[in-house]
């Protein structure tokens, strides 16, 4: 998972905050639930999106409850943890897991750097299994999906070898594993989620090689644009084209809840979010910023428990301080900044709080 798709800022979206960050914590009880403790750490907001999607598709919607969330000694809040929607999210999470790791043990040049990646794959290999065993119950293909995911590293090589790099061939194995994703999140409307699917995997694609630019360059992996500098001319026309497309299908969805939700983010913020990288103001300007913001937010006491878990970094997490989850887009509540606020910042990272 990629994280392209940001949350709902909580200071002026709060009703679809309240929805999201719902979904979010469900979506962490889930994997601790069924892979484990620390598979809750794997939470994300890709898998938070397919989980309210999956929700929103589902004309009988899964009624929150009461539980606690990374705090299991905090305060119960409502959150949306059962269902298929939420167990087919978090399954997906954890082959997105496993194909990170694959991916890692390819990149290492070195044997002896593969070790640590092949022990840790070892260790979750029966968290791995079940998770492709939920999958396989669903009907989801999950070994074309793999197929389709190994040939990402030939397609590379032939690109490096021949110094021509086409995007639309390198984020065939993304675009096609999303569109699977997408198409298997509900038995409703394959075709269009399917479609959305292979336009969001071609944008995060390339997004992601956009934003990487700097990182690949100095650790010598590959990236298209290092390959061939003149793709970045034809970025902006591909990107819309898809951002289009996927809102002409969003269109078409059978919604029975969560639409102004579910088409703000794969809607406005994606579209924001692609923007701002385009124009130099990603992720990759914004990492020492972030830092800073958060340093800031523990010295002006700030919870340093959602700090250091990924699945609480944005506040209001019933964790033992009453200032946490200022309404403002300060300290760890929006440390990238929020997109529909008017507050001047560009990302949005308030995930649950």
């Amino acid at each position: 998972m990629f994280g392209f798709l940001t949350a709902p800022c909580a200071s002026c979206r709060s009703q679809e905050h309240s929805v999201y960050r719902a979904h979010f914590c469900g979506l962490c009880n889930r994997l601790r639930q069924d892979y484990g403790l620390p598979m809750r750490f794997l939470v994300n907001r890709d898998a938070t999106f397919l989980s309210i999607l999956g929700n929103a598709l589902d004309p009988t919607e899964t009624v929150p409850e009461s539980a606690t969330c990374c705090n299991p000694l905090g305060k119960p809040r409502w959150v949306v943890q059962k269902g298929d929607s939420v167990s087919y999210a978090a399954a997906i999470t954890m082959c997105g897991l496993k194909a990170k790791l694959d991916d890692e043990v390819e990149d290492r040049r070195l044997w002896c750097s593969a070790v640590p990646v092949r022990g840790l794959r070892g260790i979750v290999s029966g968290a791995l299994s079940k998770a492709e065993d939920h999958l396989n119950q669903v009907g989801f293909p999950v070994d074309r999906v793999q197929e389709a995911l190994s040939e990402q590293s030939l397609i590379e090589k032939f690109a490096t070898t021949s110094g021509k790099a086409n995007l639309e061939d390198l984020s065939r194995p993304t675009s096609f594993s999303f569109g699977k994703i997408f198409a298997h999140s509900h038995e409703r409307a394959g075709e269009s989620l399917e479609q959305i699917g292979q336009c969001l995997g071609r944008v995060i694609y390339t997004m992601d090689a956009w934003v990487d630019q700097k990182r690949d360059k100095g650790d010598g992996q590959f990236n298209p644009f290092l390959v061939q500098p003149q793709l970045l001319t034809t970025v902006p026309q591909m990107v819309n084209r898809d951002l289009q497309t996927m809102r002409s299908a969003m269109q078409g969805l059978p919604l029975f809840s969560h639409r102004e939700l579910v088409e703000l983010i794969l809607g406005r913020n994606l579209e924001k979010t692609c923007a701002s990288i385009m124009a130099g103001n990603g992720r990759m300007q914004q990492s020492s910023t972030t830092g800073k913001k958060r340093k800031e937010a523990r010295q002006n006491g700030f919870c340093s428990w959602c700090d250091v878990i990924y699945c609480c970094d944005c506040g209001s997490c019933d964790c033992g301080s009453s200032d946490v989850g200022a309404s403002d887009c300060d300290g760890c509540c929006c440390s990238d900044g929020c997109l529909d606020c008017g507050c001047g910042c560009d990302l949005c990272c308030c995930d649950c709080g």
